[in-house]
């Protein structure tokens, strides 16, 4: 058959559109006049036509032979459906603040989990790595941190509430919904209270008459993004030499060794797919297993995971439907040690072995070299997901759910040492053998009744459900020494070589408790212009006593679609006008289940009696708080959403504001209570503000043969501690942010954000006596130091002159875009950054020994003029004190991804029986621009009160990828 293919609003060809048979691998293209021929062996086919920025659209054939088909530019928009909180919405009818990402935008980011291609696609959410090691989780923030507690959000995939989705495979998934405001949160209650990110995995399409299938491969190659500059040996030496004269006379005689280069190498990463879908009108399925391996830039870091997904759903009746969701992603995980922290601070005077071929002892960090090759950590286990539902229709607008989820991870660790020598410092007498494994299990059953009913200009959608979850966890560890063999074969514990007292067995306390929950949610729309919406959720949490144990959290929102309005309803430049406002009230509980009870130490063990026998103890350890009860954090937002020119321009606009109560915190008690050892008793008695507006912007265009998409998002942050100790009569601070030499660098208190750096200011640099005799000093300042500013002008400088020097929490967070196809090439650029946080480089501050130095020190002072930003040579003292000295600008702007496909001709396709095959390049963190001398300015803490400090972390780094999609 043939036909052609134009613009419904300007009558223009379309090139370059996407025509598939539906349930079959056959498929074309339109030509440069906008026509198509395709051949048919069935008149009963269906025909789906889809291009970029255009509605999809469905034709049966029916033994026609021409098809002029007009497609109609991207209102669809209005009409596509929303997943939200147990069931989905049209856009249109929406009232909360939701932002989507489609599965085929994860899949342009070669990473372990989706949360990571999430990476400036969503205003409002901030995702960054905490490591760029193999395995390792990226730090998630909704609309910024409003608790001193656990800040993560929750993830809902395909019903099951979870903690994280790095076992996931991005290529399973449709699409993941980011909810942010109380509105859209409030049905997850409790869980909903630091955002809700709800992903929907692929499923069976019911239209396939055959089986599809797609298969995608890609190959990478990771390398070292950037190095940090240090000294070389004869810029070392020379600063040594201003320490300690005479330590190195020949300067040109020295070793350099480059310990970057010695521990850094390029690295492969590779990533496979292939899945089976289709289906009827009674049966579909999805079959997915994917591949993923990483090996990391350093040695012994590596994560390979294998993922199976297994979705499947009956309609058994016209009453019935059943189905399931399956996911099992078995993990193998190697941990290198922190030879990154070893490298930046090993001396570049010393060569990395001694004339024997041995390693050489390096003062102060040991040689990275000598670990890499002794110490070895692996882990394995596996994540299972599983979900069984069943769908019954009772009446037309009445319909029940029931499913039952399953969360396990069983997760097994080793660690070992070898017997070795390097220096008394890094040493091993016995081969040392450490075994610990983890399992957790999370069910879930829920029931909800829902209720949809249109009558006249009147559409009501009423939901009303029930839900239990249960969390249990065990943790068991046990250690050995003298192991008789290096080879892990013989890496095994028995009754001559266990170590007694290292046995424990344990609970994950966050991890060890039950909920249950009544959830209710009310949507009434008039005349599809006005939207009102009603969310109460009851939860009750077996981390409270039974005085507190329930909370309940309402919310309200309410939306106007203006476009329905007369006076816009046949607008020729407006096409979507909405505004909407919510306010609601969130639940919090992320922290032990614990803390409500006095504990007791074990292994309190002493020694005493006639013949000093060994016996074991227990004694009082702290005291519990019967009284804690809920966090609240009560949200209110307002936004606009617009569309003009059939959505060439799309806009969504909001404004938030979030204030969390009765924080959980942990304070300190007066020592007559009796509280032992110190410890601290868990307390509602804070409260944070976050505010800020966001938008997100696109701009559709088409020029000839080119189309192409430009967008543009961002959000601010604006975080605040309202009060941290609240009525308790306690603490009024809290401390963070502790380096490896016991100092801290945080510190938290009302009218600054969490975890904001806590310091010195510096006013220059003593350049001669007399300067350092009239200004206050330190007791110990030479001249030559650094001035503290005397900023309580009591006239010396102590700990009281410290004060707040910056946050690590940005003041904006962005992101832009650009897509365009032409012909059978595609391509997409994306960059996203954040402004106006900062980072302190607490792997520079601390210094107990001699270590290398960044080149920052070149521009030392010397002598007097010299130099007033940066002090003389020391290698630790007052000038290394918590200070500006090393707060650096986190800003950056990052080149995320560059990726580059051509799509293969329909004619070449066919006589390989192939539907389409897209052969693609692309660069992931290819380019940054920023000020900060660290690997990356992604720097992340799940510690709330920790984060930003730069203490040596695993690079992030640039990968360039090649692959290929195929589906037939």
């Amino acid at each position: 058959m043939t036909g052609s293919v134009i613009d419904d609003s300007n009558n223009e060809s379309l090139i370059g559109v996407n025509i598939k048979v539906v349930g079959t691998s056959n498929g074309t293209i339109t030509d440069d006049n906008g026509n198509f021929k395709i051949e048919l062996n069935n008149p009963d086919y269906t025909l789906d036509f889809s291009y970029l920025g255009y509605e999809t659209q469905s034709v049966k054939v029916n033994n026609t032979q021409t098809l002029n088909i007009r497609l109609t530019p991207a209102t669809q928009l209005l009409n596509e459906l929303v997943v939200v909180g147990y069931g989905v919405q049209k856009k249109s009818d929406l009232t909360g603040a939701v932002s989507t990402v489609r599965g085929a935008d994860l899949i342009k980011i070669p990473s372990l989990s989706p949360e990571q291609a999430l990476q400036g696609k969503v205003a409002g959410l901030q995702v960054n790595s905490s490591s760029g090691a193999p395995g390792a989780v990226p730090v998630v923030r909704v609309r910024g941190v409003g608790t001193f507690n656990n800040s993560n959000p929750i993830y809902v995939v395909d019903g099951i509430i979870l903690d994280n989705i790095t076992f996931l495979s991005s290529a399973d998934i449709a699409s993941i919904e980011v909810l942010k405001d109380a509105s859209s949160t409030a049905i997850y209650g409790s869980r909903g209270a630091n955002g809700v990110i709800i992903v929907t995995t692929n499923q069976g399409n019911k239209k396939s008459a055959k089986p599809v299938f797609n298969f995608s491969a890609e190959y990478g190659l990771q390398i070292l993004a950037k190095k940090i500059d240090l000294l070389d040996s004869k810029a070392f030496g020379k600063y040594v030499n201003e320490i300690s004269p005479g330590t190195y006379n020949n300067l040109d005689a020295l070793p350099n060794t480059d310990w970057q280069d010695l521990i850094f190498k390029d690295a492969p990463i590779q990533n496979y797919h292939f899945s089976i879908s289709g289906g009827s009108e009674k049966q579909q399925y999805y079959i997915g297993v994917g591949y993923f391996d990483q090996t990391g830039i350093i040695d012994k870091s590596k994560y390979q995971r294998l993922s199976v997904k297994l979705n499947n759903s009956y309609q058994l009746s016209d009453y019935v439907k059943f189905g399931n969701n399956i996911t099992i992603a078995p993990f193998i995980q190697d941990n290198a040690p922190n030879v990154t922290y070893q490298a930046y601070r090993a001396q570049p005077v010393i060569a990395p072995y001694t004339q024997s071929g041995g390693f050489a002892e390096v003062p102060g960090v040991g040689n990275p070299l000598a670990d890499l090759q002794n110490l070895t950590s692996k882990e394995r286990g596996f994540r299972g997901l599983a979900d069984v539902y069943a769908d019954f229709q009772i009446l037309k607008p009445l319909s029940f759910r029931s499913s039952v989820g399953i969360d396990y991870l069983y997760k097994e660790k080793v660690d070992f040492s070898p017997t070795f020598f390097v220096s008394p410092q890094q040493q091993n007498e016995l081969n040392d053998l450490t075994l610990r494994n983890e399992r957790n299990t999370s069910l879930l059953w829920e029931n909800t009744l829902n209720y949809t009913k249109t009558v006249g200009v009147h559409s009501f959608n009423i939901l009303g459900g029930f839900t239990m979850q249960r969390l249990r966890s065990n943790i068991l560890g046990i250690a050995a020494e003298n192991i008789i063999g290096d080879s892990e074969n013989l890496w095994y514990i028995n009754k001559t070589n266990i170590n007694p007292n290292s046995i424990f067995n344990d609970v994950d306390a966050n991890y060890n408790y039950s909920m249950i929950s009544y959830l209710f949610r009310a949507n009434y729309t008039f005349k599809e212009k006005y939207l009102l919406t009603a969310t109460f959720r009851r939860d009750g949490s077996s981390k409270f006593t039974q005085a507190n144990r329930y909370g309940n959290f309402p919310s309200f929102a309410a939306g106007w679609n203006l476009t329905r309005e007369k006076f816009l309803e046949h607008s020729s430049s407006i096409n979507n006008l909405k505004l909407r406002a919510s306010w609601g009230q969130i639940g919090n509980e992320k922290i032990s289940y614990l803390d409500q009870y006095a504990l007791v130490l074990n292994n309190a063990n002493v020694v005493f009696g006639e013949n000093e026998t060994f016996n074991p103890g227990s004694t009082y350890s702290k005291a519990g708080n019967k009284n804690i009860k809920w966090e609240t954090t009560t949200q209110t937002d307002a936004g606009l959403e617009i569309g003009l020119w059939n959505d060439k321009i799309t806009g969504e606009f909001d404004y938030y504001n979030r204030v969390t109560d009765d924080i959980l915190v942990e304070l300190s008690t007066p020592g007559y209570t009796g509280n032992g050892q110190g410890s601290k008793i868990r307390y509602n008695a804070g409260k944070v503000r976050n505010s800020g507006l966001e938008f997100n912007i696109a701009y559709n265009g088409r020029k000839g043969k080119l189309n192409y998409r430009i967008g543009i998002l961002g959000s601010t942050i604006n975080n605040k501690v309202l009060s941290v100790g609240g009525n308790s009569g306690v603490d009024s601070t809290l401390v963070g942010g502790f380096l490896g030499n016991g100092q801290s660098v945080t510190l938290t208190k009302e009218g600054v954000p969490i975890g904001s750096f806590y310091g010195y200011t510096i006013n220059g640099v003593y350049q001669n006596t007399e300067q350092l005799n009239t200004i206050p000093k330190e007791s110990l300042s030479e001249v030559g130091d650094l001035i503290y500013g005397d900023t309580n002008k009591d006239g010396k400088i102590n700990s009281k002159d410290r004060v707040f020097i910056g946050s690590p929490i940005p003041d904006f967070v962005y992101g832009f875009s650009f897509e365009s196809s032409y012909k059978s090439f595609e391509l997409s650029i994306d960059f996203q950054g954040q402004l106006g946080n900062k980072i302190y480089n607490g792997k520079e501050s601390v210094r107990p020994d001699l270590y290398n130095f960044e080149t920052d020190v070149l521009n030392r002072w010397t002598g007097e003029g010299t130099s007033n930003t940066d002090p003389r040579a020391t290698s630790g003292g007052v000038n290394w004190l918590p200070s500006t000295r090393f707060i650096q600008d986190g800003s950056f702007l990052r080149l995320r991804s560059l990726s580059f496909a051509y799509n293969f001709p329909v004619s070449k396709l066919k006589r390989l029986k192939l539907g389409s095959a897209k052969l693609y390049i692309k660069g992931t963190n290819l380019w940054t621009l920023t000020k900060f001398t660290g690997y990356s300015p992604e720097i992340a803490n799940s510690d709330v009160l920790s984060t930003g400090i730069d203490n040596g972390i695993y690079p992030v780094t640039a990968v360039y990828t090649t692959g290929i999609n195929i589906s037939f």
